[in-house]
């Protein structure tokens, strides 16, 4: 593998993959790190965000180090533009570039899947909240999956299971959104009972995936797990629909992390959410369980397909949360032994210790990892490590590891299994 002490590399993050700035500081000789920061009203929360770390020299903007940088790595969406401009400078660029479009726009995304032959889930487009509220009563009590496409900030996909439910919420909504209420698309899919979280967790690289990749299962904003395998030991229906996006990924030059998040049944397969950026989870397990890294990201940027070497055949990701942290500064505490297998979001290092700055977007604030030779194995180091990290209302949820072995049995009888 090159020697990349010679080259230098600007991470450009939003602040929840502010550690993967600390990973490649072992192997690039000088490491930036931006976050946006500039509003009408800039907040110390930004502008202090990633500061402190001696992996890495934040930066303010990436105008005054442009040339000095080799290569450059979107881990998040929104700036497609960017980096096509500065691949045209001849800079080497790792990001979705426009491809981000697959993830972001959901109606048309959804009529693009369609022209394909991919299977999806129905779904209903609802123009304005008048027109999403008389949708919901239309069904009754049917569980169903409300989206919006850009503004996650906004709301994240929620479940509404009749309308008496999820009055109290829409009625919020239209408040805080005020005249837009009746301009928003509302994406509403049908729920799809019996069915499991998959994906390959993956890369793409001008349309082509390693070969191989994480098959792996989620349960939703708890944790996650993964087995190493071959790409053509995945489940043949999910690699059908991976493989037919792939003309639209080469014509978009997408260099980047990439998972479709998939409904998985008895004898079916649905593409629920494609992924077109790096994953959390997913991502801080793979940060720990790549060996080859910053080869796979350095010769991808450039157009070359890498494939990845992992340290081990399966991986367990748990995530932390803190109800305290979405309003206040918090300050963690951990045996420093276990630093490289805890991945903060929205992290600061201060003189007194490591803080995560408030941001807003909800209780997460990282993520415990593992990998080795089984799950018990993994499940029994992220228990251990849980246990001895400190702060505010922090709170792991390493019983998501029952959980999601009884989703690995049931998909097992399906022959898909993790093995």
């Amino acid at each position: 593998m090159e020697d990349f002490k010679t080259r230098s590399v600007c991470i450009c993050d939003n602040g929840i993959f502010q550690c993967l700035a600390e990973t490649l500081g072992a192997s690039f000789g000088k490491v930036y790190y931006h976050s946006p920061w500039v509003a009408d009203y800039p907040s110390s929360y930004r502008t202090e965000l990633g500061e402190g770390f001696a992996e890495y020299e934040r930066i303010e903007d990436i105008w005054g180090v442009i040339d000095d940088v080799d290569l450059f790595i979107f881990p998040e969406l929104h700036q497609g533009s960017l980096q096509e401009y500065l691949a045209k400078q001849g800079k080497r660029v790792w990001g979705s570039r426009n491809g981000e479009e697959l993830e972001v726009y959901r109606k048309e995304a959804k009529e693009f899947f369609a022209s394909l032959d991919i299977p999806q889930a129905p779904y209903e487009v609802c123009k304005g909240m008048t027109a999403l509220r008389k949708y919901i009563k239309s069904r009754d009590k049917d569980k169903l999956w409300i989206k919006i496409s850009l503004t996650r900030s906004d709301t994240e996909t929620f479940c509404a299971e009749g309308y008496d439910m999820v009055k109290n919420r829409l009625d919020d909504f239209e408040a805080r959104f005020g005249p837009t209420a009746e301009y928003r698309e509302f994406i509403v899919e049908d729920n799809l009972p019996d069915t499991y979280d998959l994906a390959i967790d993956t890369y793409c690289i001008d349309g082509k995936f390693p070969s191989k990749s994480l098959l792996g299962n989620e349960q939703k904003d708890e944790g996650y797990v993964g087995v190493v395998k071959d790409w053509g030991k995945f489940p043949p229906k999910m690699v059908d629909i991976y493989e037919k996006l792939s003309p639209a990924l080469k014509e978009f030059q997408y260099r980047n992390f990439f998972a479709l998040e998939c409904r998985t049944g008895k004898d079916n397969m649905w593409l629920s959410d494609p992924c077109c950026r790096v994953g959390s989870p997913v991502f801080e397990l793979e940060l720990h369980m790549i060996e080859n890294l910053p080869e796979i990201l350095w010769e991808g940027a450039d157009g070359k397909l890498v494939d990845p070497e992992y340290k081990g055949k399966y991986g367990f990701e748990v995530l932390l949360e803190s109800l305290w942290v979405n309003e206040h500064p918090l300050l963690v505490e951990f045996p420093d032994k276990y630093r490289d297998q805890i991945k903060f979001r929205y992290a600061t290092q201060f003189p007194d210790g490591l803080w995560i700055m408030p941001q807003r977007q909800g209780p997460a604030l990282g993520s415990i990892v593992a990998y080795g030779e089984s799950i018990d194995d993994c499940v029994a180091e992220v228990e251990e490590i849980a246990a001895e990290v400190k702060g505010i209302q922090i709170e792991a949820f390493t019983g998501s590891a029952s959980k999601l072995k009884k989703n690995l049995e049931q998909l097992a009888t399906w022959g898909v299994r993790f093995e």
